[in-house]
């Protein structure tokens, strides 16, 4: 029987996340030529109609939607499943080639022990996919479905968490149609470019809002770090432990789904630096 074991270089989410991993790391360690490779090879690979990109659309779509009943969940499952047969298998094969062969003369094969975070539950789909390619036994094409589908099911009877309160008037009633009436005047150049790269994130797979949310990360990172040394904030007991509480969620967000909430965090952020350094 065949086994179904899985392998990461064949894993098109996998490489997707290590080369951005790759690109937070280059950016915390001033590295720009590696900075710059890995956004190439990624911006190359996973550029909107590509097959990786295709593909990439179809982990996430098993992988972040939460909160659905069992009915619905097996019916994304399916149409997902469905989706993944139609893509030519020869032609993922040909891309990831063409992804890994960049990686390892241009990086380094580290980039493939790079920690991602959810790697485990990136595994399960990529299993997933290959049964449907008769790589596995029917029980284990039927039992992986079953995991992705109770996965997919959490937190449907939980009680729902207050949602925080947005920021000032900075609420995301329509990124598109309503952007330059909502959000045009009174913010800062830095929100404005957020924001325009979060709309923009719609159309291609959210590659370049993880590019830039990692560089600009960094940035509030480092300007809070450096705001610890002055004496306004080492003197003040309250502010020290405030700030320090921001640097933390900093850290957290890295690894955080990028959606409206984290958006709005990092406005506030922006906003909250913007008046440290004033």
């Amino acid at each position: 029987m065949p086994r179904n074991r899985h392998n990461k270089k064949r894993n098109t989410a996998f490489l997707y996340e290590a080369l951005l991993k790759e690109v937070t790391k280059a950016i915390i360690s001033g590295d720009k030529k590696t900075k710059r490779t890995a956004i190439s090879i990624l911006k190359e690979s996973f550029a909107p109609k590509t097959i990786l990109s295709e593909e990439l659309e179809l982990y996430k779509t098993l992988l972040e939607t939460k909160e659905v009943d069992n009915l619905v969940a097996e019916k994304i499952v399916f149409q997902v499943r469905q989706a993944r047969n139609d893509i030519s298998e020869s032609d993922i094969v040909e891309a990831q080639n063409r992804l890994i062969s960049r990686v390892n003369k241009e990086l380094s094969s580290g980039v493939y022990s790079n920690f991602v975070p959810n790697y485990k539950n990136l595994a399960t789909v990529s299993q997933l996919f290959s049964t449907d390619e008769g790589n596995a036994s029917i029980k284990s094409g039927v039992l992986l479905e079953q995991k992705i589908v109770t996965s997919m099911m959490e937190g449907i009877n939980t009680p729902e968490v207050p949602k925080m309160k947005p920021i000032d008037n900075l609420v995301f009633k329509s990124f598109v149609s309503k952007y330059n009436k909502e959000y045009s005047s009174g913010i800062l150049k830095e929100q404005k470019e957020l924001l325009n790269r979060y709309i923009l994130s719609f159309s291609d797979n959210g590659v370049d809002i993880s590019i830039y949310l990692n560089e600009e990360l960094g940035r509030l990172h480092d300007a809070l770090s450096d705001s610890l040394k002055t004496k306004e904030i080492k003197t003040d007991t309250t502010m020290l432990e405030s700030t320090n509480k921001v640097i933390s969620m900093i850290d957290g967000f890295r690894e955080t789904p990028i959606d409206k909430n984290l958006v709005e965090d990092v406005l506030k952020i922006q906003n909250l630096v913007s008046e440290i350094q004033a």
